[in-house]
């Protein structure tokens, strides 16, 4: 069974705790081929959902499960990671990593957002506004060990746009039950559904109502509204911050009522909310949303809407009018402006962004447009209601979008199993032996079993150890066994790790080319894998893929934990070859690249390998990257790159790297 990891706040009364619910009720749809792991974790000071009810306690049965074996320290590695938060909080915990966010509410995403978000597989958000914050930021980014600039930072991982789904009502309660939530004294009544902060504007929609409206006595406006939590300490505070507002001098005389509702309302009670018959319109004054769930919630229950036509609510309050797309709520003016001192959060709402600023003359001309034009708002809305139910994707639909990627390895390897073994070019391995008397007859026997090894492969095997040496023997026996696919040499001088790879490539045959490391480990069908990766991916140069990595040697694939350690590495792109050598220890790559872009520089000790692929990235070379695990990495303590006596000229060797292809970026 696929392992699935979700980690977001499933119990928050929260938008983002709505998304890890429907997340979870997807994955749910197909609990029987998904091994479900759930890390509920909290959203800011938000209440805690109380519905008592079947969904509740599949969740807090998940939630048991997971922190039992996070506890025993026994929960298993993931196949798959999704999570929902801000990207500030992703990290990469699985082979196959997806963040699912909200996106932010401004005209541009943290720089510390950028860096979490190429650390993802996938990236999902509900609305194109929050696709376009990430699509239109970049940064100019300043490495922390070199100081160098990096110019035009941004994402590079795929987005896509999955809305909230339509709700499709069966109301268990009577429609009418929502009219003793509250009694009204008014004829014509607003409603308004916000958490009170700097976001949702509502000190300024309260006062704009209030002017517009003062002398009407039969004029309403509900306020759904909470400062963090639903409780009674919450709801005094509440009282306490409208009361300034409504006691003050300038309107304390007013006509127009306001009425508070404060504490949990279900889903199916804010519904019947939606469609309370003394409810005559939703009005916000909001300065940007990621979706808007409230509005979206009253615009398919046909309540018409004052809105700003800017930020995410604008996909589903746009529908076709006359063979044009037309935003149908009365359009509420704003001008763009730079976020207020006091809702800057750092590394999430950056103090350079923008979001809009709703004018009041416009606002306060839509609340009198709205009531002398009732009927025809009404009708607008009621036919924006009847497009979305028509239009809109359900749960359904939604779920169907949301599991396709979680099948990104399996698709992958239904296309790679279209592809016969027959049509895998030789390909050349190539390995430098030196001090390896304890790894080298467990790599003879983990190379030579892979599956298209004797069909498909050449073993290119130089040793540079002095006459005499254990491993000679070793590799003797194996090249009596296979000597049609085994070319052994011993070299006189050891030129360096790059000079053999750059002798063996002269000598090999073969179009792919791959290293077979002493002390690292590959899955039996690696090979296989990576050259069908490489037909499969025409464009593409090299092929890379996630390793294990185990702390004691000779751990064959198969031998590994599900729990142990991995290196996760990023999508591939120039700026994330410069943050780290994504091929690592286990590439194949087209022995064209060195026909176009020379040899390894065997000046180098440890960091050729980087060098020479970032030169070929710098070519404009594309690399992919191979959806599973294929590697074992053995973090020798004795090795060249891993040896902490080294740590002194290996961060030279890669800084002086750094530095060479950091200036070419910025060119």
């Amino acid at each position: 069974m696929k392992r699935v990891l979700v980690r977001g706040p499933a119990l928050s009364q929260s938008g983002y705790g709505e998304h890890t619910r429907l997340v979870l009720r997807a994955l749910r749809s197909r609990e029987e081929e998904l091994d479900l792991y759930l890390i509920s974790t909290s959203w800011g000071a938000t209440n805690w959902i109380f519905e008592d009810n079947e969904e509740r306690a599949w969740l807090d049965t998940l939630i048991q499960k997971t922190a039992v074996l996070m506890q025993q320290k026994q929960l298993p590695q993931p196949d798959v990671s999704v999570q929902v938060t801000i990207p500030l909080e992703w990290e990469r915990i699985a082979p196959i990593n997806i963040g699912v966010t909200a996106g932010i509410e401004t005209t541009k995403i943290a720089g510390e957002w950028i860096e979490k978000a190429n650390m993802m597989d996938k990236i999902i958000v509900p609305s194109q506004f929050a696709r376009y914050a990430f699509d239109e930021t970049s940064y100019d980014a300043q490495n922390s060990q070199t100081g160098e600039i990096v110019k035009g930072y941004r994402n590079q991982t795929p987005i896509e746009v999955i809305p909230y789904p339509r709700k499709e009502w069966i109301f268990e309660s009577n429609p009418l039950s929502a009219e003793g939530v509250i009694n009204f004294t008014t004829d014509f009544n607003f409603l308004a559904v916000a958490q009170w902060g700097p976001r949702k504007n509502l000190e300024n929609l309260i006062k704009w109502f209030i002017e517009e409206n003062f002398d009407r006595e039969n004029v309403g406006l509900a306020l759904k509204t909470n400062l963090a939590k639903n409780c009674e300490i919450d709801r005094v505070a509440c009282i306490e911050r409208l009361n300034a507002l409504l006691t003050h001098e300038d309107y304390k005389d007013r006509k127009c009522k306001i009425y508070l509702l404060h504490g949990y309302m279900t889903e199916e009670e804010m519904a019947l909310l939606y469609r309370h018959k003394d409810i005559h319109a939703f009005v916000t004054t909001t300065h940007g949303e990621g979706y808007g769930l409230p509005l979206f919630e009253a615009a398919q229950a046909g309540l018409p809407i004052i809105a700003p036509a800017w930020s995410g609510h604008v996909d589903f309050l746009t529908m076709p009018v006359d063979g044009k797309n037309k935003f149908i709520p009365l359009k509420v003016d704003y001008d763009l402006r730079h976020v207020q001192k006091e809702a800057v959060w750092p590394k999430v709402i950056q103090a350079d962004s923008m979001w809009c600023f709703p004018k009041e003359g416009s606002f306060k001309m839509k609340l009198r447009s709205m009531m002398d034009n009732y009927n025809a708002m009404k009708k607008k809305a009621v036919q924006l209601a009847d497009w979305l139910e028509e239009n809109w994707p359900n749960e359904e639909a939604i779920t169907d979008t949301f599991l396709s990627h979680l099948d990104l390895i399996d698709k992958t390897l239904q296309e790679l199993n279209k592809i016969n073994n027959n049509e895998i070019p030789k390909i050349s391995l190539i390995t430098s032996v030196f001090n390896s008397a304890d790894h080298i007859e467990q790599l003879m026997e983990d190379v030579t079993r892979q599956s298209v090894f004797e069909a498909n492969c050449e073993w290119i095997i130089l040793n540079v150890n002095p006459e005499g040496d254990k491993e000679h023997e070793i590799i003797q026996s194996f090249v009596e066994k296979y000597p049609n696919n085994i070319i052994y040499q011993r070299l006189d001088e050891d030129p360096g790790v790059y000079g053999v790879w750059n002798k063996a490539i002269e000598l090999s045959s073969g179009d792919f080319i791959t290293n077979m490391n002493c002390d690292d480990r590959r899955a039996p069908n690696a090979l296989e894998i990576q050259a069908k990766m490489l037909l499969l991916n025409p464009d593409a140069s090299l092929v890379y893929n996630d390793s294990y990595v185990v702390q004691e040697a000779n751990v064959r694939w198969e031998d590994v934990e599900d729990k142990n350690q991995r290196y996760n590495f990023e999508q591939f792109s120039k700026e994330a070859m410069l943050r780290g050598n994504l091929p690592h220890n286990n590439p194949m790559w087209r022995k064209s690249l060195h026909e176009k872009h020379g040899s390894f520089n065997d000046s180098y000790r440890s960091a050729g390998d980087w060098e020479f692929w970032l030169r070929c990235a710098f070519a404009g070379e594309k690399f992919v990257k191979a959806p599973m695990v294929l590697g074992v990495y053995f973090f020798n303590p004795e090795g060249v790159s891993t040896n902490t006596d080294n740590e002194s000229w290996k961060r030279e060797e890669e800084k002086s790297i750094f530095k060479e292809y950091i200036k070419k970026i910025n060119e």
